[in-house]
């Protein structure tokens, strides 16, 4: 009789316990699916247009071709709710090759393959086992720089069309002429960054190296020249129809520029910066009055504001690499992430840089195409390097180049990384990074 008991006690508890784990899982499911829903709508799904291309519900996100791919039930990709966790692990070795080709088959990589860039280490000397070091608050993080642009000098400012010429004029407070081009501040804001980044113990990585340069670790100038183009070509980088654009001596450089090289410099830029597999990107630009056309004179407005992945509209899931970057995007916690960082930062810019933080309304292309996230001065935006860089990610746009006043101080000194304004950019971009990191 004891026995019978106790095995109807045993029976019942195994059923309650049973029913409770059955239960939490449940509301699990449904907090995830009621969680992510709301994601995809408030900062993925720009025009809320997308739905014909993804479900959620309690059995984890499927992500489709096209609607009637969804009619169908025939996802391009597949994730469960209990498989998450591998799947934000995978991410590390994101390969657009392969990784496409493994999770639309369901075979999910094993972590252990992941790339790991080979790192200098510095031999340990005498003097460093005698002195005990300062404590560093960034050790043991990696950090990805992306200065953005690539011009060194005013001629291939005026081919990638990112620069301003301002004739000397008095009326107008320029008491001189006005050359400044974007690559060029960009570069001397991230060897400021780079080296306060690296004083606090942060291994640190730029996909530009010098003033110039380009993420292939040339110029512009260097990538179009026929042996380069060639061994490009060999290699499969471009296709038999750019490469074809490129060698035609009858097109002009700001058309091969704008054509091929850009699409494709950035994302290489992406490649390396996943290849570093940072715990964080800074993207590093400097903005201009969009009302300005042309740029060729000074402006009056001023503004700070930062972009982070999202926005998607309806053209910019063609193809299965852009569908499965919304998923990973919906899934992961990159964006949540990119959102505490660049909230961090916008608040540091306009602290360090005394220049306010734009409204949704304050710029066209804000209204257009991007969304608000609830973090003053942050919008998702799907530009490329939003969209493919697998890390927590601030893409800043500080101050306005053509301000009357920016202009005049972003002016000053030839070597720009003796600049007091850059300077003062890459102390905010610095504050940023330090304040987030104490949260």
């Amino acid at each position: 009789m004891f026995s019978y008991y106790r095995l109807l006690y045993s029976s019942a508890l195994l059923i309650l316990l049973f029913s409770a784990s059955s239960f939490s899982q449940d509301i699990s499911a449904l907090a995830k699916t009621k969680y992510h829903t709301e994601k995809a709508t408030k900062l993925l799904d720009k025009n809320n247009a997308l739905s014909p291309y993804y479900s959620i519900n309690a059995s984890g996100v499927s992500i489709y071709a096209s609607a009637q791919n969804k009619s169908k039930n025939t996802p391009e990709f597949q994730i469960n709710w209990n498989q998450i966790e591998k799947f934000n692990a995978n991410l590390k070795i994101w390969k657009p090759e392969t990784t496409i080709k493994i999770y639309r088959s369901g075979k999910y990589p094993d972590t252990a393959k992941a790339i790991v860039p080979v790192v200098k280490k510095t031999p340990i000397t005498l003097t460093d086992q005698i002195f005990v070091p300062e404590i560093k608050k960034l050790k043991g993080l990696k950090i990805a720089i992306d200065p953005g642009h690539t011009a060194g000098d005013m001629e291939t400012g005026i081919i990638e069309q990112k620069c301003l010429t301002f004739k000397c004029d008095t009326l107008k407070g320029l008491k001189t002429a006005i050359e400044i081009s974007e690559g060029i501040l960009t570069f001397a804001t991230a060897t400021l960054l780079k080296k306060k980044l690296e004083d606090q113990g942060a291994e640190v990585f730029m996909t530009r190296t010098f003033s110039g340069g380009s993420a292939y670790g040339m110029s512009f100038e260097n990538w179009i020249k026929k042996k380069t183009v060639d061994s490009l070509f060999a290699v499969g980088e471009i296709t038999a129809a750019q490469k074809t654009i490129l060698l035609n001596p009858k097109i002009p450089k700001k058309d091969k520029f704008r054509n091929v090289f850009k699409d494709l410099e950035l994302k290489k830029r992406a490649e390396v910066i996943n290849n570093f597999q940072p715990n964080l990107t800074v993207i590093i630009h400097f903005n201009v009055d969009e009302t300005n056309t042309g740029w060729t004179k000074p402006a009056n407005k001023n503004f700070n504001m930062t972009f982070v992945g999202g926005a998607f509209m309806k053209s910019d899931l063609s193809t299965p690499e852009k569908r499965f970057e919304f998923l990973r995007l919906l899934i992961s916690e990159d964006l949540e992430k990119s959102i505490a960082l660049s909230s961090s930062m916008v608040k540091s810019f306009e602290k360090n840089l005394n220049v306010k933080t734009a409204k949704l309304v304050d710029a066209t292309y804000l209204m257009k195409g991007c969304i608000a996230t609830e973090e003053a001065g942050v919008y998702c935006r799907n530009l490329q390097l939003t969209r493919y860089i697998h890390s927590p990610l601030v893409y800043g746009e500080t101050l306005y180049q053509d301000n009357i006043n920016e202009c005049i101080l972003l002016n000053k000194e030839c070597d720009k990384t003796k600049n007091e304004r850059i300077q003062q950019v890459a102390n905010a971009y610095f504050q940023g990074v330090m304040n987030y990191m104490s949260k």
